[in-house]
């Protein structure tokens, strides 16, 4: 049987502080509760849908994720959004 993907080990590595500092405001990148409750949205900011792509390019952001990594993000909901 595969890994189910985990929030710990997946998907919070890939926030970084600037993504946390940035996403302060509306919620926190570095809870799973928050990330859980807002897994839609985030998913559709990662992909540019919604808004501005989020993270945003340099010199604000680090730019937009690889597929791999929204791919990850999208197993990770698939999986039943594991801690």
């Amino acid at each position: 049987m595969a890994k189910l993907t985990s929030f710990q080990n997946d998907i919070l590595p890939f926030f970084t502080e600037r993504d946390i500092r940035a996403m302060s405001k509306a919620f926190n990148l570095a809870s799973y509760d928050d990330v859980k409750a807002h897994a839609a949205v985030i998913y559709d900011r990662i992909r540019g849908i919604g808004g501005a792509v989020m993270p945003p390019p340099p010199p604000r952001g680090e730019g937009p994720w690889p597929q791999t990594r929204i791919d990850l993000f999208a197993q990770w909901i698939a999986d039943g959004y594991q801690l």
